[in-house]
């Protein structure tokens, strides 16, 4: 179970919560809103929402296609707009391997604002890439090195994870960039809490001219609880939980740049998938 497994990042994920021989296809849907809030005497509340359709080749391989569309109401300061409507998009596509001693993933494509979509105004600055090496060291430690945005901006930085098990139906994940706890209450019902980043770096337009890009950069984290209901192929996720740390970083009309820190909120979400 991811929090959003769509998307550029999200493809890194890449792999349904569980393995599923009998099904080569998995697609997802989901919709997030987090609570309304004032920043400049703006309304501020964004939403997220994805899309990601995977196909396993065998059973270590997967690959897919994802989409994320975020509203991020960037706020004008002192009368002065964005640069940038706050509608921002990640397209891209991926794969995962993995092995019982090594993960591969990889995932390629475009971080931009809808205008840059509507007007197909694209070019090599646009493409984004992200990946990651695991490598198992022991029974429970991974090690890890990834390159992404998640954290608003472009770097390469190293990860780990220990995983334990103290019970057939527990499972506690606790490294970084993501730590989570997993519990299976029946074969149809599955909760999970997860940490983890939240951010994006997206490359946008001049929202009146649509001819100066910019960069919007934004860093958070979640903390979530998911519950998630299986009926044979079709499963569906109820999510609720707090964003926390974010920073918000654009480019006003006047060629300013901006950092703006939201209040922590709450959010809610849902998801559905289906596998065949």
């Amino acid at each position: 179970m991811l929090l959003f497994a769509a998307g550029f990042t999200g493809l890194l994920a890449l792999t349904p919560p569980e393995t599923d021989p009998d099904h080569l296809w998995w697609v997802e849907g989901s919709y997030a809103r987090s609570a309304s809030q004032t920043l400049f005497d703006q309304q501020y509340q964004p939403t997220q929402t994805a899309f990601s359709v995977q196909r396993r080749i065998d059973d270590a391989l997967h690959v897919g296609a994802g989409h994320e569309y975020r509203v991020l109401d960037l706020p004008s300061i002192n009368g002065v707009k964005a640069a940038a409507n706050g509608d921002l998009h990640r397209l891209g596509l991926g794969f995962r391997n993995d092995t019982d001693q090594r993960r591969y993933r990889l995932a390629l494509g475009v971080a931009v604002s809808s205008n840059a979509l509507k007007y197909l105004d694209l070019d090599g600055d646009d493409v984004r890439a992200a990946g990651a090496i695991e490598q198992r060291v022991g029974d429970s430690w991974w090690l890890a090195l990834r390159v992404d945005d998640r954290f608003g901006r472009f770097r390469l930085y190293p990860g780990f994870e220990f995983i334990w098990q103290p019970a057939p139906a527990h499972q506690l994940r606790i490294g970084f960039p993501e730590s989570s706890w997993q519990w299976q209450w029946t074969p149809q019902l599955q909760s999970q809490l997860i940490i983890a980043p939240d951010g994006g770096r997206w490359r946008v337009r001049d929202a009146d001219t649509d001819e100066q890009p910019s960069i919007v950069r934004q860093s958070s984290w979640q903390a979530a609880w998911g519950l998630r209901w299986k009926v044979g192929t079709f499963a569906v996720d109820a999510r609720v939980g707090r964003t926390f740390n974010t920073t918000l970083r654009y480019q006003l009309v006047n060629g300013t740049e901006v950092r703006v820190d939201p209040a922590d909120a709450n959010f809610a979400g849902v998801a559905a998938s289906v596998r065949f």
